[in-house]
């Protein structure tokens, strides 16, 4: 069951590992330092986004651990408001016209794909 369980996780994660490999290290950073940046309202987003970069950054360096899916950092009570938040992070980029923003939309399209599919959990 276990190894069934990994797999759907991958495949659920895969658009998000995607995303993350097309950033550069100029577009990763911007992440980076939105998360720093953001307002601690949706502190389990956060800590997800960081932990995604974070996951990125070490498999750029050769480092391998494994992707946590979102809800080992999103409380379900989190659930909608880390939604609305990745949605508007999403917008924001995505009207930014600095080249970093642009990958930075895709990433959170994917996040936000994720996202609403773990809006049912009890």
């Amino acid at each position: 069951m276990r190894l069934v369980q990994n797999r759907v996780m991958d495949a659920e994660l895969r658009p998000v590992v995607a995303a993350l490999a097309g950033l550069d290290a100029a577009q990763l950073g911007a992440l980076i330092e939105t998360v720093n940046d953001s307002p601690d309202l949706t502190p389990g987003l956060l800590a997800w986004i960081e932990h995604l970069a974070d996951w990125e950054i070490n498999r750029r360096g050769g480092v391998d651990f494994p992707l946590r899916a979102p809800d080992a950092a999103i409380d379900p009570s989190e659930d909608a408001s880390s939604i609305a938040a990745a949605a508007m992070l999403r917008a924001l980029f995505a009207q930014d016209e600095r080249l970093e923003a642009r990958g930075v939309a895709v990433l959170l399209d994917a996040v936000v794909g994720v996202l609403t599919g773990i809006g049912n959990r009890h």
